[in-house]
Parts: structure tokens; C-alpha cells; sequence
């Protein structure tokens, strides 16, 4: 199972970004069952605080807008939508601790911990330096042709 991180989710969303063709077609290929997928409940209000901003996107949504599209996600059969508890939480922090380029990204630190208390190790982020540090973790990066 591979778990889409915020960024592929924004992407996918917003049609002003130049990676949302990408974006948009793993995100279908997901939906469509190519590949089991899922995302953490935190990416899920992320996307719906980012799009809804004008400080992130050209074109931002209402909040009815924004959390129609997260309602839709979660009723999704895919992705599967990861929770968060204490022990998560817990774990987050610790990857804080250990990683000193997650030090000031709790965000982060909580996907990585939610995932790896899920047991899913593949991230598909656009943000593949920040968790290239944690070795539990296989990181892809469908961007990074596009970012060349």
C-alpha cells in the first residue's frame, strides 16, 4: 500500500498547479484500484485549510467547497484514510527527536508516524527531502522529472 501525502492531494486538486496533470492521473489510477492507496486523516485537513487559502492556491475554495471535496475523499472505498491516536502522537515526536530535519515539522513527523503505525512504509510526496531521513520509509517522488 502506498499512502499519497498532502502535497499529491493539493496537486490533484488544484487545477492552477503545473503538477496537477500528474497529480490528478495517480490519483485517479488510485481511486480506480491500480494500486492500493491511502492517506492520513491529517492530509485530509491540510488539503482542506491549503486549498481554501489564498496564500497556497490562485483559485482557493470556499469552506463548504473545500470540505465537500474532503467529505468525498472520505467516502471513498480508496484512499483508505489513516487515524491518529496518542501512541501516534507519541511516535511523532519521538521522529522529532531522531530527525534533525523534522525538528520543527510536527506535520510531517505526524504522517510518518501514522503511517508507520499502520504499517504502510511507501510515501508518494513531493516532499521527498524532508522524509528521505526516516529508513522506515520508501519515499517516491512523481514530481521530481516535472522539477528538473
Amino acid at each position: 500500500m502506498k499512502c499519497l501525502d498532502t502535497g499529491v492531494l493539493v496537486y490533484a486538486a488544484d487545477t492552477a498547479s503545473p503538477f496537477h496533470a500528474r497529480a490528478k492521473e495517480l490519483f485517479e489510477q488510485s481511486i480506480a484500484g491500480k494500486w492500493a492507496v491511502c492517506v492520513c486523516e491529517q492530509s485530509l485537513w491540510e488539503l482542506a485549510q491549503i486549498l481554501s487559502n489564498d496564500r497556497f492556491v490562485k483559485r482557493p475554495l470556499s469552506p463548504a467547497a473545500a470540505w465537500k471535496l474532503v467529505d468525498k475523499l472520505w467516502r471513498y472505498p480508496q484512499p483508505v484514510v489513516l487515524n491518529s491516536d496518542e501512541t501516534v502522537v507519541r511516535r511523532a515526536f519521538k521522529l522529532m527527536e531522531k530527525h534533525v530535519a523534522l525538528r520543527s515539522r510536527f506535520a510531517e513527523a505526524h504522517i510518518a508516524a501514522t503511517m508507520l503505525a499502520h504499517d504502510v512504509t511507501v510515501l508518494v510526496t513531493a516532499d521527498s527531502q524532508t522524509f528521505s531521513v526516516i529508513r522506515e520509509l520508501d519515499v517516491e517522488n512523481p514530481f521530481e522529472t516535472l522539477f528538473a
